[in-house]
């Protein structure tokens, strides 16, 4: 009888198992170049803010401010009701009918006494809702819906934060900084009214950089929150989650550690708004972060006077090992976790005469 051809059972195993050897070898390979191009994206999300900011200080000679008060009037508008330094910028990254649709002499906020609704009968309720891929790295995980904690609008989330510099309660990296201390950042408020006394609201040029472009951080990434509920939001990651500290002055050093103790805890109202509505200038939405812990570890905060923009976000991203920053040059530079905090600090200042090393 004429015997048929085919696989034994073992063969047929052993087939299957190198099969699953190579898909093992394979998929992390994958996944890394999946990622690689994910960051690659980011990274020019980046390059291209970095084109608008220096455009728009070509144009009006300085940067645009991390807070608006609406109609420039200082005072007019409540905590909740700033527009963000990524309003101002919209022309410059291809968004002109978008910044034309949006009336700024309204303030952003539907109230000022309870927290930062912005519902769907606000006149930039459309504008707030646009969503802009050019403001969402493809790493994130991206809120879709921002009703339940932001209002009826739904405002559209980003991934990306301006420099504001040290704390202002921070003495530096050995006292010798008075405090409060004055603005240090790459980015300034135009228009605080009474809520940042301390605040210089001239607005910030390359001449102003002293310690030199290059050596000076003006955005970076930061994640977005994405829970709804309470107990999601206390239940984020460190990277998600805000924690109290006091306002006492403290060195750069002694401010975080405090900010990693045991001792202290993360709080609701500041953990839930973080990269959900890239409209808001509102602190607790993050569009500006500070220089004060290494990336991608927890948020901390003052109690009560993160209003005045006084809010140590921490930059934060999905990349395995670090975050991708922009320089105040236009240059951006992928920096470690580890990155010695000596250098984050000095980068988080524009006029301190720090001398920073390679990082």
């Amino acid at each position: 009888m004429r015997r048929v051809a085919g696989f034994t059972l073992v063969e047929l195993l052993v087939v299957i198992a190198i099969i699953g050897v190579l898909i093992a070898l394979l998929l992390p390979a994958v996944q890394a170049a999946r990622e690689a191009a994910r960051r690659t994206q980011c990274l020019n999300n980046q390059k291209q803010i970095g084109l608008a900011l220096q455009n728009y200080h070509a144009a009006m000679g300085y940067f645009p401010a991390s807070q608006t008060a609406a109609g420039e009037d200082v005072g007019s508008s409540c905590e909740s009701g700033f527009y963000s330094w990524i309003v101002p910028l919209l022309p410059y990254i291809e968004q002109q009918t978008l910044y034309e649709s949006i009336d700024l002499s309204v303030n952003m906020s539907d109230s000022c006494t309870s927290g930062i609704p912005i519902l769907a009968s606000h006149p930039n309720a459309a504008a707030a809702a646009t969503v802009i891929a050019g403001l969402l790295c493809p790493s994130d995980n991206v809120s879709h819906d921002n009703s339940l904690v932001l209002g009826s609008a739904n405002p559209a989330s980003d991934s990306y934060a301006a420099n504001a510099g040290w704390p202002t309660r921070a003495t530096g990296y050995q006292g010798e900084r008075e405090t409060p201390g004055d603005y240090n950042g790459f980015i300034s408020l135009e228009n605080p009214g009474d809520y940042v006394d301390w605040h210089p609201t001239g607005k910030i040029s390359i001449k102003m950089i002293t310690d030199g472009t290059s050596n000076t951080a003006a955005v970076t990434e930061r994640l977005i929150q994405t829970k709804n509920t309470p107990d999601e939001v206390l239940a984020s990651p460190d990277v998600l989650r805000s924690f109290h500290i006091t306002s006492a002055a403290r060195t750069l050093a002694d401010m975080a550690g405090q900010c990693s103790s045991s001792l202290t805890h993360a709080d609701l109202g500041q953990s839930a708004y973080f990269g959900r509505a890239w409209i808001s200038g509102w602190t607790r939405t993050g569009a500006t972060y500070m220089h004060l812990k290494n990336p991608n570890t927890n948020h901390c905060h003052y109690v009560l006077l993160n209003s005045h923009g006084d809010f140590a976000i921490t930059p934060s991203s999905n990349h395995p090992g670090g975050i991708q920053l922009l320089l105040a040059d236009g240059h951006t530079r992928f920096v470690n976790d580890q990155i010695d905090a000596n250098v984050w600090w000095a980068l988080g200042s524009r006029n301190g005469e720090d001398l920073i090393g390679d990082f």
